[in-house]
């Protein structure tokens, strides 16, 4: 049975190769040259990690790398009878970038691919890096595009066509937090008791997206007392909106009676998180203010001289009322 197939397919190759010669030679007919009817046209797919490529890649981030399974065969009516007499004859590909978004770079490796000729799929592997090196805003979309050429097979007779194919990844830009921080005022004063100590904080939003910052105190010591605005909503510098503001860390030390050298360290946790995507979370920022407390502090004292004041005045015109009285009577 094999060899009735193999009987066949040569009286075809015969039969075509008898058509092809007749028409060339023909003086009525259009001449086609043979190498037309065996003539095969280069076709390529290429699969990745869909989800490694949708996951965000930052600016200023290490390179992401993407491994690529690149799969190649030739198409056309006699591809099957070209892959069979093609023999150790392989398909060449040059790999490289053909576009990449600006403001990233792209490489992949290696620059160039064998295949066996086949009417088949037959695959190769490759690697594609690629970094984000601007400021972009978060969640924009960019890509890389991926030029893969294929050489000519053949001389005068043309096996395989040279052809160009464009391929596309595409990437979302990650979000970058990047909070800035200045004391008008400086971190450190020096209070009695009974005072508190201000501290005014300048933050500002240069990340890539509108950010959310959670404001808290951290390790008070005991007897002090810190308050600051909790939550704190600002714009980034990449819109052009209103992306500082200042908030204020007051401080109050001890104040139970006696003289008092106190001194503490006030640590405030500033963490930034992407406005509507709480999972989106930065890295906290630590500040630290220094306060010393030094002198007498009375708590309550103030009362007390109120009240002997009252009664000091109240003596004083009692006593007055007394004198004049006690001069009317005299005359």
């Amino acid at each position: 049975m094999i060899k009735q197939f193999q009987k066949l397919e040569t009286a075809f190759i015969l039969l075509i190769f008898t058509f092809s010669l007749l028409i060339t030679i023909s003086p009525a007919g259009k001449s086609i040259p043979m190498d037309q009817i065996y003539e095969c046209t280069p076709f390529i797919e290429m699969d990745f990690n869909k989800t490694l490529s949708q996951k965000p890649v930052n600016p200023y981030d290490k390179p992401r790398i993407i491994p690529l399974t690149v799969k190649a065969k030739i198409t056309g009516p006699a591809a099957d009878i070209v892959a069979d007499h093609m023999g150790t004859i392989i398909l060449i590909v040059d790999v490289s970038i053909a576009e990449v978004s600006e403001g990233c770079q792209a490489s992949i490796n290696p620059p160039i691919l064998q295949f066996p000729v086949s009417d088949e799929f037959e695959s190769a592997n490759a690697t594609l890096s690629f970094t984000i090196n601007r400021y972009f805003p978060a969640n924009s979309l960019k890509n890389v595009k991926i030029n893969f050429s294929f050489r000519r097979i053949g001389g005068t007779a043309t096996l395989v066509q040279p052809k160009t194919i464009i391929q596309e990844i595409p990437f979302i830009v990650g979000y970058l937090p990047q909070l800035s921080f200045s004391y008008p005022e400086g971190n450190v004063k020096n209070i009695n008791p009974g005072e508190t100590a201000v501290f005014p904080i300048k933050i500002e939003n240069w990340g890539n997206a509108v950010t959310n910052i959670s404001i808290k105190t951290v390790d008070v010591p005991e007897g002090w007392s810190a308050t600051i605005t909790k939550n704190l909503k600002l714009e980034t510098n990449l819109f052009g909106g209103e992306h500082r503001e200042i908030v204020v860390l007051t401080v109050g030390p001890p104040i139970n009676f006696g003289y008092h050298e106190d001194r503490a360290i006030i640590k405030v946790e500033i963490t930034p998180v992407e406005y509507d995507k709480p999972e989106n979370i930065g890295e906290p920022s630590y500040l630290y203010f220094v306060i010393q407390s030094t002198g007498f502090s009375t708590p309550g004292f103030e009362m007390i001289t109120t009240f002997f004041a009252i009664i000091l005045v109240l003596s004083i015109i009692l006593l007055k009322k007394k004198t004049l009285k006690n001069t009317k009577n005299s005359f």
